[in-house]
């Protein structure tokens, strides 16, 4: 079942060939293409790793988040490709509203930053602080940049530079703020949401990279 679902994101990715990812660091930290389950990531029911995707299995109503367990940054580069899964398009008779997000400033499993897309072109920014939602610095903002065809990659990137943010999608700048930066090093990661009320959905990574 993972390499069809691989093979879905695969030609997705073919699809958008020559928009890569857009980290401009000089120096790679971290880069993982997914091929394997070597990359440091938490291994959980919900979550396969191989074959070229990280791919969220997510139960009705349900988010899942995974925090690179082997690796630690300060000021970094993070860039992530998600593509939606074909079949899911948030457009359909029946939509199937999904999230893909980039998790970064994270202390652990339950404290983080996210920056996520919606398959409906929008947004969000939040902070998660010991297990709860503590606020939101951007809520469901529209933007073209986002690609919602079934099988269309996008890229994710939060560019953190001491208490400076710049994120971006598909290498369009759409928020700048500033914010306390965790003490010391950080660690960045990948979540999936599945909005729809009564069906198993999928998200999918294809490529990770981390630059300073």
């Amino acid at each position: 079942m993972l390499r069809m679902v691989v093979a879905v994101a695969v030609a997705g990715f073919l699809a958008s060939v020559g928009q890569g990812l857009a980290c401009e660091g000089s120096e790679v930290l971290f880069e993982d293409k997914f091929q394997d389950d070597a990359g440091g990531w938490s291994q959980k029911k919900a979550v396969s790793i191989g074959d070229g995707a990280l791919v969220f299995t997510l139960p009705a109503d349900d988010m899942q988040s995974n925090l690179n367990v082997m690796f630690s940054v300060e000021d970094a580069d993070v860039c992530v490709e998600a593509v939606w899964p074909h079949g899911e398009s948030a457009a359909s008779d029946k939509p199937k509203i999904l999230g893909a997000g980039l998790l970064f400033w994270g202390e652990n499993n339950r404290t983080y930053y996210q920056f996520g897309i919606l398959n409906n072109g929008r947004y969000w920014i939040a902070r998660k602080q010991d297990g709860a939602w503590v606020g939101t610095i951007a809520a469901n903002i529209d933007s073209a940049a986002i690609k919602t065809a079934p099988g269309a990659s996008n890229t994710l990137r939060v560019d953190a530079k001491g208490n400076s943010l710049a994120f971006y999608i598909n290498g369009t700048k759409v928020r700048e703020v500033r914010g306390q930066a965790p003490k010391g090093s950080w660690r960045f990661g990948v979540s999936g949401d599945n909005f729809d009320k009564s069906s198993e959905a999928k998200v999918l990574f294809t490529n990770m990279k981390v630059t300073d």
